[in-house]
């Protein structure tokens, strides 16, 4: 009796399976690719197989994007293949194994709340920033999803009356100045040559004036969304993680923003699973459906 957890990220593919404690019996990453729905699904399929050789009791998947009560799956910048795909089916037809679907950071911040720093707090946000940002929120336990999946969305969060939204398709307000697609547009501009986000960070190291501003102007705006998130949520505890939010040095920058607003600062620490988050969490999901729902227990 197993249940696989499955992160389907922009850039890898991450499954674990465990047993019914909870405890992990086999791990696997690899580079996600171009994903498509079929694609997807033999992946997948291929992944239970291998670290589920007897079968999986319940399968858990999460996705770079909303994704509602009903299991439809909103935009996902991360994976366009994905879009308007019907994620859910394609992977049943698969497995012979029920379907779960999530947000990818909403089961992080399962997953940091459970087995990461959030263990003796019930009430989690947890931040996501790599490519763009996203957040899960956990409270009284449970994950918070909205009426859409829409919920942690804080990429959307709006920085001033020229900058209130955004189309669903493109970056948000704060991801286009602080996520890391959002640095690489800006540095592109500065630069004229194609840029990552790493090339950011690379020449703020080697004391670049306009790259260190860019990243100041990161930490300044991160700042303002974790205020936004301890106003809105009064979290016990907001964890940052991602690509970009997992880097001692962001974090001592939004730490340091924080700090000169002469405000009392909210508890706010470095995820401590990094990159296994979201596929703990999807291990997590997982057992919560086979506890509430022992019948699932003897599928598969």
């Amino acid at each position: 009796m197993h249940v696989l957890g499955v992160d389907v990220g922009g850039t890898h593919l991450r499954a674990a399976s465990a047993d019914a404690r909870g405890a992990v019996v086999a791990e696997r990453s690899e580079r996600a690719g171009d994903l498509t729905g079929p694609r997807l699904a033999a992946r997948v399929r291929g992944l239970a197989a291998e670290l589920c050789p007897d079968g999986p009791s319940i399968v858990a998947v999460g996705l770079p994007g909303p994704v509602a009560l009903d299991g439809e799956v909103g935009h996902m910048v991360n994976a366009p293949g994905l879009n308007g795909v019907p994620v859910r089916a394609l992977l049943q037809e698969e497995l012979d194994a029920p379907v779960m679907l999530e947000n990818d950071v909403t089961l992080a911040a399962l997953g940091e709340q459970r087995r990461g720093r959030g263990q003796a707090a019930q009430d989690v946000a947890f931040v996501a920033v790599g490519t763009g940002i996203g957040m899960g929120i956990v409270a009284g336990g449970r994950i918070v999803r909205g009426a859409r999946g829409g919920a942690g969305e804080l990429g959307l969060l709006p920085l001033g009356p020229d900058r209130i939204g955004s189309d669903p398709r493109e970056l948000g307000p704060l991801e286009a100045t602080a996520g890391g697609a959002g640095l690489a547009a800006r540095w592109q501009e500065h630069t004229g040559r194609p840029a990552t986000g790493r090339d950011v960070f690379a020449a703020a190291s080697a004391g670049d004036p306009r790259a260190v501003a860019l990243l100041e102007e990161q930490a300044r705006a991160l700042a303002m969304g974790v205020r936004a998130v301890q106003a809105l949520l009064d979290p016990q505890l907001i964890v940052f993680g991602g690509g970009i939010g997992a880097r001692h040095d962001v974090f001592a920058r939004v730490q340091a923003a924080l700090a000169a607003h002469g405000l009392p600062l909210p508890e706010l620490q470095l995820s401590v699973l990094r990159e296994r988050a979201g596929v703990v969490g999807a291990i997590e999901a997982g057992l919560d459906v086979m506890r509430s729902s022992p019948g699932v227990a003897m599928q598969g």
